[in-house]
């Protein structure tokens, strides 16, 4: 099973229909732009390549995802970072107040991320979702709105 799909609440895509819809939700909805953003690289020479995607799930729940092959580079560092200081700066977020994640306790990298972004582990869960990887638990996080102004 590819890498950068193993952690997904669904199984790997098999067809183009199924990765359309995922991606017509995600530029179709009403946050598009405001909460949802995708992740580029541009080799030399060439045209722009879209390798991941950071976004807010349900107003306030953080997901991410990036192709194996960009792995260890600072990329999902990067765009964390940069992903944050504009969730808190943009006005039409001024009410979130945290950010959580659930993550499968057995993703070290996720949890590693979170961890190095100051997320705060706030509860273990068993059997929190069905995959097609089996039952999963869940390990929770939250981080809450910074108290001071980043200009």
């Amino acid at each position: 099973m590819p890498d950068r799909v193993r952690w997904g609440s669904t199984a790997p895509h098999t067809k183009r229909s199924q990765t359309a819809r995922y991606l017509s939700g995600m530029v179709n909805c009403t946050r598009n732009g405001k909460c949802d953003f995708v992740i580029e690289h541009t080799p030399p020479s060439a045209a722009p390549k879209v390798i991941g995607e950071i976004s807010l799930w349900d107003g306030h729940e953080i997901g991410f995802m990036l192709n194996p092959a960009f792995w260890g580079k600072g990329i999902m560092k990067e765009a964390m970072h940069r992903f944050l200081l504009e969730i808190w700066r943009n006005e039409d977020m001024h009410a979130l107040q945290d950010i959580v994640a659930d993550v499968d306790p057995r993703n070290s990298a996720c949890i590693g991320l979170l961890k190095r972004f100051g997320f705060n582990e706030t509860g273990y869960r068993e059997k929190t979702l069905k995959t097609h990887l089996g039952w999963c638990d869940s390990l929770d996080f939250e981080l809450k709105r910074p108290t001071y102004s980043e200009k």
